[in-house]
């Protein structure tokens, strides 16, 4: 019942936007911001070969290595303490909120001896950092099905953390490790964002315990079929099937929260529970 609601992104957003406020009966108003910085795409990789040993021994203080798997941020932390005299914060999504702020915290403080960060794509969920260099470990991510290639949104979303307004560097950097990699950041950085045509919708536990009710109810299947409201699992992928979306919208993918789902279903939880775990 806000009086409004600023929804803060780029211009791809703009029109999928618009059309929800008109959807709604709502005053749609639009303000454009320019970057405050430069940003340099590097026109060389950390290392001179995709194999080369010992290339983060050039990390320099401001730097942020970006990596997509906590085996991945851990190992370079590891290499980097050990072949420098550079310390690291690592940020990735799983950490705790107030993990995460007192990561940032450190990585900011000049005086903290942690000059150097180590992070997912979390880095651009809402937290200020002094980033110098982005560099790019890969280019390659899994999406919970298989392993791909970063999207030009993607990469410039997360190469726009550097050289931020306000933080110590005028001059925002971005880079690969793997010399593979380069000719496709420069392309992505190149690539104007293609337009937002449809916006993820994500059920609520709340929804699930209604289907459940409604399923029970009307008894569309067998007993044996039936879904106990108490098992998210099976009612995630009963959902997932019968679920039907139009226009705008389509149903965000939950494969890692089925997998979470079928651990946790044999434990004395409600489903609202085991849906916020």
């Amino acid at each position: 019942r806000c009086k409004e609601i600023h929804v803060a992104g780029g211009m791809e957003a703009r029109h999928i936007v618009e059309r929800f406020a008109a959807t709604c009966g709502d005053e749609f108003e639009l303000h454009e911001y320019e970057r405050f910085s430069d940003l340099v795409v590097s026109d060389k990789s950390l290392a001179t070969k995709s194999n080369e040993k010992g290339s983060y021994s050039a990390i320099q203080a401001g730097d942020c290595v970006v990596a997509f798997s906590r085996n991945d941020l851990f190992a370079i932390k590891r290499e980097i303490e050990k072949h420098t005299t550079h310390k690291c914060c690592v940020i990735y999504g799983s950490l705790p909120p107030q993990t995460r702020s007192d990561q940032a915290r450190l990585f900011n403080d000049p005086d903290s001896g942690y000059d150097v960060l180590v992070a997912s794509d979390a880095i651009g969920m809402g937290l200020n950092l002094s980033i110098r260099r982005i560099i790019f470990n890969s280019m390659f991510k899994s999406n919970g099905e298989n392993i791909v290639q970063l999207d030009h949104s993607a990469v410039k979303q997360i190469s726009g953390r550097a050289g931020r307004r306000n933080s110590p560097y005028p001059i925002g950097e971005v880079t690969v490790r793997d010399p593979a990699d380069l000719e496709h950041l420069q392309k992505c950085m190149k690539t104007e964002i293609r337009p937002i045509t449809k916006a993820g919708l994500l059920p609520t536990s709340s929804h699930f315990e209604l289907f459940a009710e409604a399923t029970k109810k009307y008894n569309d299947m067998s007993s044996e079929e039936e879904f106990d409201v108490h098992y998210l699992h099976k009612g995630m992928l009963q959902f997932e099937e019968m679920a039907r979306l139009k226009g705008d919208f389509f149903l965000c993918r939950q494969t890692q929260m089925r997998k979470i789902a079928k651990w946790i279903d044999d434990l004395p939880m409600q489903l609202k529970d085991k849906y916020s775990f």
